[in-house]
């Protein structure tokens, strides 16, 4: 059974193997050490006896005897560490936050004479990534929320954790290589690694936070806050995925690699060669499955883009509208000259030429800021030496976008609509659209995508009601 220890980390447990940061324990009886450099769990002090705060340079300065302290936990740290990993062990270190701060060396220096002496006691920079003592690694600060599996060595924790992930540091080494675990999405930073240190193994992971409410319950009686049952799985579960990756990567280094002379033909097995031959076939076979799916979840995506209509914004929800409205019959694209931006110019079968503007609100109606903005495009169209007859505008709106189109009680604002009634502009909810749209495409109903069409042009002005669907 391995032993696992949590250094200045809290995991769901009942905390048994918890080791403060800011002591001098033993990892002596430990198989994975689990290590977070997170001064947020020390006792560490800024305050000095006056109960006044210390800064320098706008940074935390640490008050004498916390600035000992931190100096003697360093040493016990870099030199336990260092051992515990070299003899064979598992380390772990989550990425928390870089914090950089001063402290107080423990050097001075004089100046002047007799009464006119004076005594300056120097001070530091330092970073809670002291504590640790792989000078080959440097440690930069970057946040986000999520973070992206590079290794098949972390996939299951990635599936498991992912909602507790985050990253506040990411690692810069010569000596990674290939070894990156967790990266951003561009992959343009490295947020997780596994390395090999002599016999063991040095594992970074980016931030992980279990102190949540949903993992907790409070003892008013007590006035202690403690896991509940939830949080206690899931910490078993977590530390059991770090046991198995603990195995996995002493698997790899107790199996010799294999010499490049056991390629050779005189070391053949008809069997094992058979089998490679079925392996080959069954990859490419594999190969070609992929390339499938792939053109599958493309079409896929395609397909499902219609429902941007019913949560989108921004360009998403402008290209939704576009191919809501080809399915309509018009012809419509955005248009883009350098000065004039519109995100749609229409073309309906009728030779009727419209412009249209979108808009997706979270949790608003769809105000009058929008409306504004086609108006304006309407009238810098109609400025254009080639366009005879000002066209008639449309405005798309997608109110309270992130709530089931059942449950939504927005619309246009009382001046959007009085604008649009003024100006001739029809308003289109993009949930109403794409209602229309999924009978047309499902039915292949061309009368009933000209009886739309007919409804938005009667209805400028309105908030237009697209006819029944039988």
């Amino acid at each position: 059974m391995k032993r696992v220890s949590n250094i200045g980390i809290h995991i769901p447990s009942n905390d048994e193997n918890y080791i403060r940061l800011d002591s001098i324990s033993s990892l002596s009886e430990t198989d994975i050490a689990i290590f977070s450099p997170d001064l947020d769990s020390t006792a560490y002090s800024s305050y000095d006896s006056h109960y006044s705060r210390g800064v320098y340079e706008g940074k935390t300065l640490y008050n004498k005897d916390s600035s000992s302290k931190i100096l003697d936990h360093t040493k016990h740290w870099q030199s336990e560490l260092l051992h515990f990993v070299e003899n064979g062990g598992t380390l772990v270190v989550v990425l928390c936050k870089k914090q950089d701060f001063y402290i107080y060396s423990g050097t001075k220096s004089t100046s002047g004479t007799g009464r006119n002496q004076k005594t300056t006691e120097h001070v530091a920079p330092f970073t809670n990534y002291n504590l640790l003592p792989f000078s080959s690694v440097d440690f930069a600060s970057a946040s986000g929320k999520t973070v992206y599996p590079n290794s098949s060595l972390v996939t299951e924790l990635h599936n498991n954790f992912k909602d507790y992930f985050s990253f506040e540091t990411y690692i810069k080494s010569d000596v990674i290589g290939k070894g990156s675990t967790f990266t951003t999405k561009n992959k343009d930073r490295v947020l997780g690694a596994a390395l090999t240190l002599k016999k063991g193994f040095l594992v970074f992971l980016p931030n992980v936070d279990f102190e949540i409410d949903k993992l907790t319950q409070y003892n008013s009686k007590t006035d202690k806050t403690s896991w509940n049952s939830e949080g206690i799985k899931l910490g078993k579960l977590f530390l059991n995925s770090l046991v198995q990756i603990d195995k996995v990567l002493h698997q790899k280094q107790d199996k010799t690699p294999k010499p490049n002379w056991l390629s050779e033909t005189a070391y053949g097995l008809h069997s094992s060669t058979a089998t490679q031959t079925k392996i080959s076939k069954l990859t490419e076979e594999i190969l070609r499955k992929k390339k499938e799916i792939a053109d599958l979840r493309n079409e896929l995506a395609e397909q499902d883009s219609l429902k941007d209509l019913l949560f989108e914004t921004g360009k998403p929800l402008e290209k939704a509208v576009i191919k809501a409205l080809i399915i309509l019959g018009y012809k419509a694209e955005n248009y883009d000259d350098g000065e004039l931006e519109l995100d749609q110019i229409i073309i309906s079968p009728e030779g009727e030429r419209l412009i249209g503007e979108c808009e997706g609100k979270d949790s608003k109606d769809i105000d009058v800021s929008k409306f504004r903005q086609l108006l304006d495009g309407l009238n810098a169209d109609f400025e254009k030496e080639e366009v005879k007859e000002r066209a008639s505008g449309l405005l798309f709106g997608n109110p309270q976008r992130l709530t089931s189109p059942n449950e939504r009680t927005l619309s246009f604002t009382a001046k959007c609509q009085t604008g649009a009634k003024r100006e001739q502009i029809g308003l289109v909810k993009t949930a109403d659209l794409f209602l229309v749209c999924k009978h047309i495409l499902e039915s292949g109903d061309q009368h009933f995508a000209k009886t739309c069409r007919e409804s938005i042009s009667l209805q400028l002005g309105e908030i237009v009601k697209f006819p029944e669907i039988e």
